[in-house]
């Protein structure tokens, strides 16, 4: 008894009962698709943001962030450049690197693959530090071993201590016989699995094993690597002198991040248009209750409310809907998210597969959440406006014309 009378009115068409369940019958069908709306949204769009922070996490950590080459793609002397980055802030680390394109042959079997030469007893590489303490010993001490992604390796169907073929045409020559490629056996001394596709195309030997066989000068280098802590902040690297140039991670992994990047916008947009219909359901059942209810709009305001509480009346109508939508959908997508896994698990369904054979990676992002809380009410209330302006314009002698 003590709330507004607009108040009052919009709260009590929206809850009706007996005859006038009409009214909410349409406010329960509106709630419900703005729930799902805002649930699906939430859900789908955490798990895509927890995809996309995987992949940064597993392929950056593994692929150079940046490194510092000259055209030609050799660099001499690549330490002495080190001094242009160690006090950069951004910049974690740097070390000569090699990197090369090259065919590994097992016993069977022949593959394409991307060979990394590194110096192992630099700690900031992340597949050298994964290893165990004897694998990494063997890679450090034995002369031209080499580590290899588990599906090279399963490709090639060796094991660690079998015998590889790798052959590179860059470190190629000319005889008599013609151009011959150069090529060197190694001993598989362990695998690596980052859960990336970086698992059938790496191989990784050591700098100077790498150097002999693509017949680089000594102390010569493909370029200076450099670990940075934010690897999307490229845009904060020093300028080089010339003629050295960037290579970058986006050279060569920019078009899947912009692959994923564009898969969750399409999916977000997709989800977006479920809470968008639920929106537009919302003005076409208020327009019908608006319609019905006329010849009560009518006696309202012989009894002398304003239009502009009578808008406010199905303002309140349609935005209890709305909002009571969003929250519950809020709160469900949220529950939701966080207990992904074990609501998979209670309906039988198994994403461990897709998940890497791990958990489903769930990702929340407050400035996200917010997003799409906000801009869910603020359609709410934009699909109330026509239906309770439209109201507000009913003509009280010819509504009750007929009465």
């Amino acid at each position: 008894m003590f709330q507004p009378l607009t108040l009052m009115l919009g709260l009590r068409y929206a809850g009706a009962r007996g005859q006038r369940s009409f009214a909410s019958f349409v406010s329960g069908f509106s709630t419900m698709g703005i729930l799902l709306g805002v649930a699906a949204l939430i859900v789908v769009s955490s798990v895509m943001n927890g995809f996309e922070q995987q992949l940064k996490d597993r392929l950056l950590g593994v692929v150079p962030h940046a490194m510092v080459t000259e055209p030609e793609g050799r660099l001499a002397k690549p330490e002495q450049y080190q001094a242009l980055f160690a006090n950069q802030e951004g910049v974690l680390a740097s070390a000569p690197f090699i990197r090369a394109e090259a065919m590994v042959q097992g016993p069977g079997h022949i593959t394409g693959v991307e060979l990394y030469g590194v110096d192992p007893s630099l700690e900031q590489d992340p597949i050298l530090q994964a290893l165990d303490k004897r694998t990494l010993g063997y890679f450090e001490d034995l002369p031209y071993g080499v580590l290899m992604g588990w599906q090279v390796a399963r490709s090639l169907g060796v094991e660690p201590g079998d015998k590889v073929r790798v052959t590179v045409t860059e470190g190629s020559r000319f005889t008599p016989l013609g151009r011959v490629p150069s090529q060197r056996v190694f001993t598989l001394v362990g695998t690596f699995n980052t859960g990336t596709d970086v698992d059938r195309q790496l191989i990784m030997a050591r700098l100077d094993d790498a150097a002999r066989l693509l017949r680089y000068a000594p102390e010569q280098a493909s370029g200076l690597r450099l670990w940075l802590a934010d690897p999307f902040a490229l845009n904060a690297l020093p300028e080089l002198p010339t003629p050295l140039k960037y290579e970058t991670w986006q050279h060569t992994r920019g078009e899947l991040f912009q692959a994923v990047a564009m898969e969750k916008r399409l999916m977000s947009f997709m989800l977006a248009l479920i809470v968008l219909v639920a929106a537009f359901n919302i003005l076409s059942a208020m327009v019908m209750v608006v319609t019905d209810k006329e010849a009560e709009i009518a006696m309202l305001k012989t009894l002398g409310l304003s239009r502009g509480r009578i808008m406010a009346v199905f303002m309140i109508q349609g935005g209890f809907s709305g909002v009571l939508g969003c929250i519950l959908g809020f709160g469900l997508g949220v529950l939701l998210s966080l207990n992904l896994d074990a609501v998979l698990n209670a309906l039988g369904i198994n994403m461990y597969a897709a998940a890497g054979g791990s958990q489903l990676p769930v990702l929340l992002l407050p400035t996200q959440l917010v997003v799409v809380l906000l801009s869910t009410l603020l359609l709410c209330v934009l699909a109330s406006l026509y239906p309770a302006w439209r109201a507000s314009r009913v003509h009280p002698a010819e509504a009750l014309r007929y009465e």
